[in-house]
């Protein structure tokens, strides 16, 4: 998926050109790896990196590389260097991997949320039906509409508001304005300062904090003099 728009792009369309050509396909699941079920081998994916903070409800800084058992051979090479004098050496370390792994809290972390993880993906669909309801309700106000593709395929959703950005234009906060009604309603997420354009990610949410996000923009909207349909 892009980080911009939330568009959901088919990766084994991809992945079946790189193999043509010889090419290992590599796939960025920044996004998606965690919150959806993936099936790297349906996928036909030669790699598949996840970020921990993103979407596998860990902190940073933490990632994950899945490799398949031909690739990891290539990428994964393990040092064969032997000190002069000390006669040290380290084979279990993986040469592209500079300095220290990830160890610590952030590992922690990481290993404590795969249970958690296991059965969130398994809500998916309900996380879109959550993403689909709230740009239908957006989009009732004067001026918004969801880019992007339709209808929603993932939880990240880029508005457009020239409702909102006309107010801006006017208003002493400029587009502060709605990243300060809205954490007057206790609702962050939103980058401060944007209007005309903005995204936000309501997955996890629960179908309560989903409507209540959702009456809180058109309660701005009408407060302000948008036109609410």
């Amino acid at each position: 998926v892009d980080s911009f728009y939330g568009n959901l792009n088919d990766a084994s369309k991809v992945a079946k050109i790189c193999h043509e050509y010889g090419v290992p396909f590599i796939l960025n699941a920044a996004y998606t790896a965690g919150v959806m079920p993936i099936n790297g081998k349906s996928l036909m994916v030669d790699g598949l990196v996840g970020s921990g903070h993103k979407s596998w409800a860990a902190s940073a800084p933490t990632g994950i590389l899945a490799l398949t058992e031909e690739l990891s051979k290539k990428i994964l090479v393990r040092s064969k260097i032997v000190g002069d004098w000390s006669g040290r050496h380290f084979p279990i370390k993986e040469l592209p991997l500079l300095g220290c792994t990830v160890m610590g809290a952030p590992i922690i972390s990481l290993m404590a949320s795969f249970p958690h993880v296991v059965e969130r993906v398994k809500k998916w669909e309900e996380e879109i039906k959550k993403a689909r309801y709230l740009v239908e309700q957006l989009e009732k106000i004067e001026g918004t509409k969801q880019l992007g593709v339709k209808p929603k395929q993932h939880t990240l959703i880029h508005v457009e508001s020239l409702g909102f950005h006309k107010i801006a234009e006017t208003h002493k906060r400029r587009g502060f304005f709605l990243y300060d009604e809205l954490k007057k309603r206790k609702i962050v997420g939103i980058q401060p300062g944007l209007t005309r354009h903005f995204e936000s990610n309501v997955y996890g949410l629960t179908w309560d904090e989903i409507k209540y996000v959702a009456e809180s923009f058109l309660d701005i909207a009408k407060k302000y003099g948008l036109s609410v349909g």
